[in-house]
């Protein structure tokens, strides 16, 4: 469950977005529930551009990140974050990842990002995660990653991996 219900919206306005946006062999998650029980993954994009978990964000201001330490500027002042969504992007996407793993892809890459919906990412480099600064420059990152190896089948057989576990059979 998200802490507040706004999170939850925001997460299905960017997966709707991107829904409107990206190709038919992309699929994308909102509000994606992973096996441990913690909290809810905000969006994940499956498809052609491989798998990315986004952690959107929707605050005005110059954002900055300095060794995952956040600030929101407005005006002249800076304001540190209560949280690190770096970190709260990267730890989401280790546990879509291991849920990935319960579903027989071991290796396959998940790639996290910080999404600033109105923010302005002004000095980012401190963070351990990409960060983008609006929707439409995400669906061009996104679209600039597609792979050539990339299939529909592969991005079912993904998305089947994070929906069912491996059972194992015992005689």
């Amino acid at each position: 469950m998200f802490r507040s219900d706004s999170r939850g919206r925001l997460a299905d306005r960017v997966a709707a977005h991107l829904r409107a946006q990206l190709p038919g062999d992309h699929l994308v998650l909102s509000r994606y529930a992973p096996r441990d029980g913690g909290p809810m993954v905000p969006v994940v994009v499956i498809g052609g551009s491989g798998l990315v978990v986004v952690e959107p964000r929707d605050d005005e201001g110059e954002f900055a990140c300095y060794q995952d330490h956040w600030y929101r500027g407005v005006g002249v002042v800076a304001h540190p974050l209560g949280d690190a969504p770096s970190l709260r992007a990267r730890d989401n996407a280790l546990r879509v990842k291991r849920d990935l793993g319960t579903g027989g892809f071991i290796n396959v890459n998940v790639d996290a990002l910080v999404l600033l919906t109105r923010g302005d990412p002004v000095d980012v480099r401190g963070s351990c995660v990409a960060v983008i600064g609006g929707l439409d420059p995400l669906v061009r990152h996104l679209l600039q990653r597609a792979s050539m190896y990339a299939t529909p089948e592969r991005t079912h057989a993904l998305a089947q991996a994070l929906e069912h576990p491996i059972r194992l059979a015992l005689s």
